[in-house]
């Protein structure tokens, strides 16, 4: 966890806002105190590195370890920094207090920042883009090539002086910072790249989710819809079962047929009890009783197996109905699993053409930022006298880690 930094001043406040502003999108997901601090780091390391390249500077200029540098030397200065040759001379007597003509390193760095802020307002509304909101604020690309351009022509004032090892010094310093600037810049890019990379795989990453999500509640309804479905069927079906029997008992024959053997035998009884022969009659009727009731039985017994019969084919075609909807349902899952697959499949195939096509702008924008990067770090980007029209690049006063591509 990040503590928060102590209550700044009101510029302090608007340059750690200016700051904040500054940082990669991924980067302002983070809490409040996590980028409020980030964004204090951020400062405290363009200060540092921007303190280290002013003494590296001053030192070449103090070639007799004076510890400070005359009004012309100071003049030069202020002219390679973007100002005018009147101003830079105004400006050296104005600042000249003790008007011995000789300026410390504190005065130093402050002219060169006024002039630094001065220059950059310019290029902005040549741009038509914001200028910074404060020195802090201005752009470490911009400070780096103010800094060529001074190291640049004081080179060519010792070269015509004649002073050859300072000459190389500077060069060799010159030369230095502008690898490591063109080092910085295409990292910056290259850091950009990464974050645009790693936003649009999480973008995707999101939308598979969201689309795995929905077909799995899709899923979850078919499956619910199939057991409602299922389960109506099977009340449907006991109903009509229930039906069926009764229908097919209301049908039976009220009246059973007996067989001429039993009809005769009745007949016997019958004639016997009238001749008045009753012992006879009587053994007649007990013999007819059990042939009629035998014949009862088997009448029921067969009625019982035609009401079977009937019923085993009624439960036959509801158990073939239930299982072609069953049939009917699974190819409904299979059909539902294969949308669901193939739009998977598009889905994943849309975000790998997606990253492959993000990858090849890239790649062209690696390109040509190799090439704007040497137009870009030329110290007469700076020059009060160059024409805006052929100021390589925009002015992007709220991205200082990196070049702004616009066009791009």
């Amino acid at each position: 966890p990040c503590l928060p930094p102590p209550a700044p001043d009101r510029g302090a406040a608007s340059h750690e806002a200016a700051t904040a502003a500054q940082l990669p999108k991924a980067t302002r997901t983070l809490p409040t105190r996590a980028r409020a601090a980030m964004a204090s780091a951020l400062t405290e390391m363009a200060e540092s590195s921007r303190f280290e390249d002013y003494q590296a500077i001053f030192s070449l200029l103090d070639r007799e370890r004076a510890g400070f540098i005359d009004a012309a030397e100071m003049a030069a200065v202020l002219h390679s920094a973007g100002r005018t040759e009147r101003e830079a001379n105004e400006i050296v007597a104005d600042e000249d207090a003790s008007g011995d003509g000789n300026f410390s390193f504190d005065q130093f760095r402050d002219l060169v920042e006024a002039a630094l802020a001065k220059t950059t307002v310019k290029l902005a509304q040549r741009q038509g883009a914001a200028p910074p909101a404060s020195d802090l604020s201005i752009p470490r690309h911009y400070v780096v090539v103010t800094f060529l351009s001074i190291l640049n022509d004081y080179r060519k004032r010792r070269e015509e002086s004649g002073d050859y090892l300072t000459a190389a010094s500077v060069k060799e310093v010159y030369h230095a910072m502008q690898v490591q600037e063109e080092a910085r810049l295409h990292e910056a890019v290259a850091m950009r790249q990464d974050a645009e990379r790693s936003g649009v795989e999480e973008a995707h990453m999101m939308e598979a989710m969201e689309f795995n999500m929905a077909w799995s509640r899709n899923m979850e309804d078919f499956e619910r819809q199939a057991q409602d479905i299922e389960e109506q069927t099977r009340q449907r079906h006991a109903i009509e079962f229930q039906q069926f029997q009764e229908e097919i008992r209301q049908k039976a024959p009220m009246r059973q047929k007996f067989s001429r053997e039993l009809l005769n035998m009745r007949k016997v009884q019958d004639t016997l009890a009238k001749q008045g022969k009753y012992a006879d009659a009587q053994a007649t009727k007990l013999k007819a009783d059990q042939l009629e009731q035998w014949e009862k039985a088997k009448i029921e017994n067969e009625l019982q197996v035609v009401y079977a019969t009937k019923e085993l084919q009624m439960k036959k075609a509801q158990a073939r109905e239930l299982e072609a909807l069953r049939k009917r349902i699974q190819r409904g899952r299979d059909e539902h699993k294969e949308h669901w697959l193939n739009g998977a499949q598009r889905l994943m195939q849309s975000h790998r053409n997606m990253l492959a096509d993000l990858r090849t702008k890239q790649n062209i924008e690696q390109g040509r930022v190799t090439q704007q990067v040497k137009a870009e770090l030329s110290p007469a980007v700076v020059k009060p006298h160059r024409p805006p029209s052929k100021v390589p690049g925009k002015l992007n006063t709220r991205d200082p880690s990196s070049m702004s591509y616009r066009s791009h």
